[in-house]
């Protein structure tokens, strides 16, 4: 018994982490699960516009009043079931600034006074964050360039703030990709690399998993840098789930 508890002891911190990427790959399949329905449900609604398209057109075909009003009514109950999974998902998404008069100053301007909180915040937590997270601080981006850095740019505040909030000890590096545009929903891949203790490490893999974060684990992989002190490289992509915005007709 003595020889069970000393080997747990020994290799607790391996278990440990052995349970998390265990939680990571079935967070995984259920990510690859939700893409798969959310595609479902794509390739669905466009079948059926295209249905309603061609009714527009050949009236004669089009279905009876009594079909249209039970159709209505499923449509109604459809969308009550789309906010309560809208709920579900995530209760928090990134506002992102416009910048209408001076885009490229007022982004500079933005860029600085957030970098600045960010680092008054680490400073007080005592979390080392790099001083540059690949955007612009010299010279003026392009106006047509701001919306994507802006959208980048509060994904990664965010993310930031919930490794601060997390304790994980450094943030070696923050790296977001391009943003992608999926019907009602955006994602925005990074790579994120940080290091702490296993603790620190698994906590913040946790706060990833709140019900208020809309970050998702893709990929994870972590090294011993020494006695109880980790390096962990993550995959993450950040879903925005947003309504698509109807064209008024003029």
């Amino acid at each position: 018994m003595k020889k069970l508890k000393t080997i747990f002891k020994k290799y607790s911190l391996i278990f440990a982490l052995v349970v998390v990427v265990g939680i990571i790959g079935g967070g995984q399949y259920l990510n690859k699960k939700i893409k798969k329905e959310i595609k479902d449900m794509e390739e669905e609604i466009k079948q059926k516009y295209s249905k309603i398209k061609e009714y527009e057109r050949e009236k004669e075909n089009a279905p009876s009043p009594q079909l249209i009003t039970r159709l209505k009514k499923e449509k109604e109950f459809l969308k009550k079931q789309f906010k309560i999974m809208l709920t579900g998902f995530s209760t928090s998404y990134p506002t992102i600034p416009e910048f209408k008069m001076f885009p490229s100053i007022e982004f500079k301007e933005y860029l600085y006074f957030s970098l600045d909180k960010l680092q008054k915040k680490s400073r007080k937590r005592k979390i080392t964050f790099p001083t540059s997270l690949g955007f612009p601080t010299t010279g003026l981006a392009s106006p047509k360039q701001i919306p994507t850095l802006a959208l980048q740019f509060e994904v990664v505040k965010d993310l930031i703030n919930l490794i601060i909030d997390s304790g994980v000890s450094i943030i070696n590096s923050i790296t977001p990709g391009v943003p992608k545009r999926v019907d009602f929903y955006e994602t925005l891949p990074l790579q994120l690399t940080i290091t702490g203790t296993s603790n620190e490490i698994v906590r913040c893999l946790k706060y990833f998993e709140n019900p208020s974060s809309y970050f998702v684990i893709e990929s994870f992989s972590i090294k011993r840098i020494k006695e109880n002190f980790y390096q962990a490289d993550i995959g993450l992509s950040a879903v925005i789930i947003k309504e698509k915005e109807e064209k008024k007709a003029g």
